[in-house]
């Protein structure tokens, strides 16, 4: 190897070096750099996402909060039992005469057994529940019936806030 470089001119020692030194500084862009600049731009632009999100549900705060204090509110503000409001909305969608058998479990909750129900219409009358009057469902187990859209469903129904 010392001969060959030898036998070469001091011009071509000249070339060979910053070619050496070219590619090294290639290799060097190639290995490191870029892959680290790639990286530090897939960062940034998750950053820009996540801050983008985070200002969004910032804004939102405010509608959050007064929507949970509604549904607080219309909960609180019915003095009626749960167990009323549960047979009364029922009976109101057209659905009451579906619950087979109903058990009160405290004043807190209730469990329901409904049969041959519309899927749509028990959809309905549990978002009127726990939109209208801070009714949460605490289980839920539906089962389809052979006859299209009609379904068996086992509940417990539980006010908002009390556990």
């Amino acid at each position: 190897m010392k001969q060959w470089w030898q036998s070469k001119t001091p011009q071509e020692h000249l070339a060979l070096i910053l070619t050496a030194a070219a590619v090294l500084l290639l290799l060097l862009y190639l290995l490191l750099w870029r892959p680290f600049s790639q990286s530090l731009e897939t960062k940034a632009l998750l950053i820009k996402s996540q801050q983008t999100t985070l200002d969004w549900m910032q804004g939102n705060l405010g509608l959050v909060q007064k929507l949970r204090s509604r549904q607080k509110s219309g909960a609180g503000s019915s003095n009626e039992a749960l167990l009323t409001v549960v047979d009364r909305t029922a009976k109101k969608i057209r659905l009451r005469q579906r619950i087979q058998r109903i058990k009160p479990q405290g004043d807190k909750a209730v469990q329901l057994w409904i049969e041959q129900a519309p899927f749509d219409t028990l959809m309905l009358w549990l978002s009127q529940l726990t939109q209208g009057y801070g009714i949460e469902i605490e289980s839920l187990n539906i089962d389809r019936q052979e006859k299209p859209g009609l379904v068996n469903a086992r509940l417990v129904l539980r006010r908002g806030g009390e556990g």
